[in-house]
């Protein structure tokens, strides 16, 4: 357990903006939050639960204890001839995850490749992309209560995954913090790719279904994604800003009338789901700056950081985008990323 005073989350957040922590500490077990709870001082504060900052965007410095879990071990659990139960620490980096199972050829989460942070941000968050979704490999989620240390370990069904969110996010933001996640997982020869997302059907068109692997799907999907999609690595970016709204078939309609090219995807519920990027580049602001941040060229629903901007500067051009977006179509965009 490391504890750090007046600790800098710079190399904590992919936005690359500057914020300060009142304390910042990294824990590995249960102990770490009993011990650290005994401090007068630490135990006194309010704590807040970070990853790897791939989908925060701080906006002012933190009055207090800023908690990362690092426990980074990964161990098959159970298996059978046809399946395999990892569980994984939350301090694993997600791609590195995904390489580890694609090199094993199980299927699963090779959709999912490249995503920036941690394996403990995925079920918060219910990560997605390319038609897939964490929670459709998640089994069981370990966590600890950062009051008491308790372990609470809840099922797939318990964590009430929805569009970019979950239990976690809600209703135990700050109080949980994920500790293992527990994935099942196709092994090579029974399991099939998912090919629901047609630029990625598309651009395997070369190979027939049943000669797929998780290796074509995963090494595609990385191609694809650096192909679209500022690497964060070289212009701060948290990826999607903003998530893509959904409106009933009134509303779609009554949107086709004056705009007959709006792109569409019917949901399970049956309402549609709108792509905001369409909506921001309708706007006119792919590719446009305000300060020291822009809204990508490449991709319409990233929001950069052009060198030293800080999180007002960014959250002011996200305003900007929303205000726009509502004022043409009547839609409010809601952000995907979280501001603190």
């Amino acid at each position: 357990m490391h504890i750090q005073a007046n600790y800098s989350l710079l190399p904590h957040n992919t936005f690359k903006v500057q914020a300060k922590t009142l304390y910042y500490v990294e824990i590995n077990k249960q102990s770490d939050i009993l011990t650290l709870r005994t401090d007068l001082t630490l135990g006194s504060l309010p704590w807040r639960i970070i990853g790897d900052g791939s989908n925060l965007l701080f906006t002012q410095d933190f009055e207090g204890v800023t908690i990362r879990c690092t426990f980074n071990k990964i161990k098959i659990v159970k298996e059978d001839d046809e399946t395999v139960w990892i569980s994984v620490g939350a301090g694993v980096k997600w791609h590195d995850l995904v390489s580890y199972t694609v090199e094993n050829g199980w299927w699963g989460l090779e959709n999912l490749a490249l995503i920036p942070g941690t394996v403990g941000a995925a079920p918060v968050q219910n990560i997605g992309a390319y038609g897939s979704e964490a929670r459709d490999s998640i089994t069981r989620v370990q966590t600890l209560h950062i009051y008491s240390g308790q372990p609470r370990e809840f099922r797939n069904a318990e964590c009430d995954f929805g569009y970019r969110t979950s239990i976690f996010k809600q209703e135990y933001l700050n109080k949980l913090l994920v500790h293992r996640v527990t994935f099942r997982l196709k092994k090579l020869g029974h399991g099939k790719p998912n090919l629901v997302y047609d630029p990625l059907k598309n651009a395997l068109n070369d190979y027939r279904k049943e000669e797929l692997t998780p290796k074509h799907i995963f090494d595609t999907v990385v191609r694809i994604r650096r192909e679209r999609l500022p690497d964060p690595s070289q212009l701060g970016n948290a990826g999607s800003f903003f998530k893509n709204p959904v409106v009933d078939a009134d509303y779609l309609e009554k949107l086709q009338a004056d705009y007959p090219d709006i792109p569409s995807h019917k949901t399970l519920e049956g309402n549609f789901k709108i792509p905001a990027a369409w909506l921001i580049e309708q706007c006119n602001w792919k590719g446009h700056s305000r300060g020291p941040c822009a809204v990508s060229g490449k991709h319409a629903l990233v929001i950069v950081n052009l060198g030293h901007a800080k999180g007002k500067d960014i959250e002011e051009l996200a305003h900007l985008v929303q205000e726009d977006v509502n004022h043409k179509f009547g839609i409010h965009l809601e952000p995907e990323v979280m501001i603190l």
